[in-house]
């Protein structure tokens, strides 16, 4: 039972890819793939995902840099938005994605049903075609720990966030975006759509003490969180 089958390729026209990695191990369940062990690590220019027998909607990937970091550039992958990807597409920091992949991640979708209520795609630049980073809803659940952007150095590098609803969605349900991390931190509620982060204003503050402190002056520059805020599930009888 296999929800991915991921291919990475060394060159972007290869006939053959340099590595195959899965999730098809029911017993151990292990879908953190560490490319160091296997001679792949920083050799992959181009990836393709293919659906197993045990696939769902939402099932993804995730590409870090690193291995044994909790924080490192990190790039996701989801085979409904495309799922044959020149990593020269994705970019980190200045520098594209290619060979810069230590470790895999494959992230499953828990619902047998393939159904979520959202997803956020982040893009670094406004005419970038793919995102950086996404998230589903059932990653992060509703009203427990926000999503640290800063464990994927993704932090106050947003350009354009786009928000999706799922066949689960329910009327009311957004994305929080979030300044920081700590509940006091400034938020915005998002419905979904997508925006320019750089023409979104945060609501102005009270003039502080020191008012020649220079702050972000649009969401772009502040956005380091995002939360999940759902509505309560209703349940037709």
């Amino acid at each position: 039972m296999t929800h991915l089958y991921v291919e990475l390729y060394d060159q972007p026209h290869a006939q053959f890819p340099c590595y195959t990695l899965d999730d098809h191990d029911v017993n151990q369940r292990q879908y953190f793939h560490n490319l160091t062990h296997h001679e792949a690590a920083d050799k992959a220019v181009r990836v393709v995902i293919k659906p197993g027998d045990e696939y769902r909607t939402g099932d993804h990937i995730r590409l870090m840099r690193e291995v044994g970091r909790p924080h490192t550039d990190t790039v996701a992958i989801d085979p409904v938005i495309a799922d044959d990807v020149d990593l020269n597409q994705l970019y980190y920091e200045v520098q594209a994605t290619e060979n810069r992949t230590a470790a895999v991640l494959i992230v499953t979708s828990p619902n047998p049903d393939s159904g979520y209520r959202l997803r956020v795609s982040l893009f670094k630049d406004a005419e970038q075609q793919l995102p950086s980073l996404l998230f589903y809803d059932w990653e992060y659940p509703s009203q427990t720990r926000p999503i640290d952007l800063n464990r994927f150095h993704f932090a106050h590098k947003t350009a354009i966030i786009t928000i999706e609803s799922g066949p689960n969605y329910q009327d009311g349900d957004r994305i929080l975006l979030r300044e920081g991390a700590a509940a006091s931190s400034r938020t915005h509620a998002l419905e979904p759509g997508s925006y320019d982060l750089h023409q979104l204003m945060p609501e102005r503050k009270a003039v502080t003490e020191a008012p020649l402190i220079r702050t972000r002056r649009n969401w772009a520059e502040l956005l380091a969180g995002l939360e999940f805020d759902l509505r309560p599930r209703v349940v037709i009888r």
